[in-house]
């Protein structure tokens, strides 16, 4: 099975960048994904969304068409991202515009925010309200939220704080691979129907 971990900040560096990074030595270390990959929204340099993709430009498939073979191949998602002012970034909303059901749907998606100070709430609020309709991303029931991130994973010897939410996100990780594995058979038994491609 495939993982796409998408670290969902404009920043180059970033704190999301930090933690995606420690969630892939997981994903290698702890889990049964063969085939880690990991995107940087902050260097994918990806345009925002207008009509010339639907009308399929020349400009926007060179762009999109390494990043829909990269999106496609994936059994799940990892999406780590910032709050900002409160909500998830712009930038992983306009990502979210570019992939539909053939590409993203009836996937699981492990949410994790991070937050510089005691929040962290707010993007996963704002993705499991809004971001994820036509793309059809399946959210598992735990999210991760790193607070503090500036204080997290800067070191090699961690404290128990850190230690322990490890272990969560390890446990949360489980999940992720469960659900991948059991959302494998719904795709291969659900028929797309472009009638509804776009949900209520």
């Amino acid at each position: 099975m495939n993982v796409l971990i998408i670290s969902a900040s404009h920043r180059n560096p970033s704190q999301s960048r930090k933690v995606a990074d420690v969630v892939s030595g997981l994903v290698k270390k702890h889990s049964g994904f063969k085939d880690i990959a990991l995107l940087d929204l902050a260097e994918a340099g990806i345009p925002l969304w207008d009509e010339g993709v639907w009308r399929g430009e020349e400009q926007w498939m060179k762009i999109l068409a390494p990043l829909r073979n990269q999106v496609r191949k994936a059994d799940a998602y990892i999406i780590v991202v910032p709050e900002w002012n409160g909500g998830a970034t712009p930038s992983i909303k306009n990502f979210a515009l570019f992939f539909g059901e053939k590409e993203t749907g009836h996937k699981p998606v492990w949410l994790i925010s991070v937050s510089s100070e005691i929040n962290g709430q707010y993007p996963v609020t704002d993705m499991r309200s809004y971001v994820y309709k036509n793309n059809k991303w399946v959210f598992i029931p735990d999210h991760t939220i790193v607070r503090f991130v500036h204080e997290k994973f800067n070191e090699e010897s961690l404290s128990a704080e850190e230690k322990l939410l490890l272990e969560r996100m390890q446990y949360s990780l489980r999940q992720l691979e469960l659900y991948a594995r059991a959302m494998r058979e719904v795709r291969d038994k659900l028929k797309f129907d472009d009638r509804f491609k776009y949900a209520m």
